[in-house]
């Protein structure tokens, strides 16, 4: 018999077409209808009483009132200036408040509410602080229940609720008066913005720009995410989508941050709308004794060393913040292969918690959750590859770029994206359905889901 004279095909190769169904949020394998909303619903209110019992059972939130590290130290400090009609300010002396930019304003004027509503740093404010905790998660747990729905059906997010119920990392800080689980609500929020299929391009620009600039407002440290909605908005642009989104997106944008950038320009003179500590923590993760500390950025903050926070109040924080950047940068040209080691380092404690102490700086069943869900995310991450999810994991890493250059806060930064790690750890439990984005021939229009 003649062998075949047909040419085998060539080998599969990565192209433009393949790359932009990776990194493009896909067309639903299953759009959520009303049953799986209501299903959302539930998940929010059992996760909500779960999360609230096991709270005030276990955690004692009232020990906030004996610890100024559990009430947040900067965002208690700041609250508690705000409550008291000193606005949002560092207090340097009995009636002397220094303007800030330190933290990012939303979580800050919350949690000032509460102070109002209960008194500041009182026991009755640090239940209102867990519950709303609680809260956040609850509502984080409907939108993961809606994008598995979304990726791989019902079962797909039943199981990411269930991940995101028993992860440790949930857990971890919930009694703490902080920004990680409001932030990890805002975080998801975006990302369920971009997923979802816009009616019109105008439409899905305004619900991606506004839910990013909502995120900033809770946590500067959500600007990493700017790459990857400009990117998904500009690949859904090519996919039938009109370009306007990019346009409108960064209009809302700037909408929701002008009135915290206007005000940082009249009070501290720069109108950047991120935190104002950047160039600090850079400094604080790197300079000459950060190693000792295991880079956590406290033995120089000037919130906890005297010279420092002298200095601050001397310079100002926009100066002092511009001085700590130089000396951060001055130290990178004096050793860049040090930096460059100690980044590495940070990022991998990023997904494997701070292995270079030997994991001893948080609890142990902590530390096991932290390892076990970045490994069954990346499992996800492989299985779902086909499915859209690329932007899912293109978000993770440019997330943990800022704390690998600056600081390791133990796994409390890495808790706001713990929910996308639950929903890859669950599309690899549960496997996904490529949706539209995977599956229909380059160039070819997606169908409008908004007809559906």
């Amino acid at each position: 018999m003649a062998a075949s004279s047909e040419p085998s095909p060539p080998p599969e190769r990565i192209s433009a077409a393949r790359l932009a169904c990776w990194l493009a949020p896909p067309q639903a394998a299953s759009v959520p209808d009303r049953a799986a909303r209501i299903r959302a619903a539930i998940a929010v209110a059992i996760v909500f009483a779960g999360k609230a019992a096991g709270a005030l059972l276990l955690l004692a939130p009232w020990d906030l009132e004996a610890s100024e590290w559990r009430f947040g130290y900067e965002a208690g400090h700041i609250a508690a200036n705000l409550a008291a009609g000193h606005g949002f300010s560092i207090a340097v002396g009995p009636e002397h408040f220094v303007p800030t930019a330190w933290m990012s304003p939303a979580y800050p004027l919350l949690l000032a509410g509460m102070f109002r509503a209960f008194g500041a740093f009182s026991s009755e404010a640090a239940h209102a602080a867990v519950l709303a905790n609680c809260l956040f998660q609850g509502l984080t747990a409907g939108l993961l229940f809606l994008l598995g729905v979304r990726w791989g059906g019902r079962r797909a997010g039943l199981v990411t609720v269930a991940l995101f119920v028993v992860n440790p990392g949930g857990w971890q800080f919930l009694d703490w008066a902080w920004p990680t689980h409001l932030f990890a609500l805002a975080i998801l929020a975006h990302l369920h913005a971009l997923a979802r299929a816009p009616g019109d391009a105008a439409r899905a620009g305004a619900r991606c720009g506004a839910t990013l600039g909502l995120a900033l407002l809770v946590d500067g440290a959500a600007i990493a995410l700017l790459p990857v909605t400009a990117l998904s908005l500009a690949l859904s642009a090519r996919r039938g989508r009109t370009a306007p989104a990019l346009l409108v997106a960064g209009l809302a944008l700037a909408l929701v941050l002008a009135p915290w950038g206007v005000r940082n320009q009249r009070v501290l003179g720069t109108a950047n709308p991120l935190r104002g500590n950047v160039g600090v923590n850079l400094w604080l993760g790197n300079h000459p004794g950060a190693r000792a500390e295991s880079f956590h950025g406290i033995r120089l903050s000037p919130w906890h060393d005297r010279a420092e926070g002298q200095r601050m109040v001397e310079l100002g924080e926009t100066a002092y913040d511009r001085a700590a950047r130089e000396r951060a940068l001055a130290r990178f040209l004096e050793r860049p292969g040090e930096f460059l080691a100690n980044s590495a380092m940070r990022f991998s404690g990023f997904w494997l918690a701070e292995w270079w102490v030997g994991w001893g700086h948080i609890p142990a069943i902590y530390t096991l959750g932290h390892v076990a869900l970045t490994a069954l995310a990346a499992v996800g991450a492989w299985r779902s590859r086909r499915a859209g999810t690329g932007f899912l994991v293109v978000a993770l890493l440019l997330f943990a770029l800022p704390y690998a250059l600056t600081v390791h806060g133990h796994g409390r930064y890495r808790v706001p994206v713990e929910p996308i790690l639950c929903l890859l750890g669950a599309l690899g439990i549960a496997g996904a359905s490529p949706g539209g984005a995977a599956t229909a021939p380059a160039g070819a229009a997606p169908p409008d889901r908004a007809r559906r």
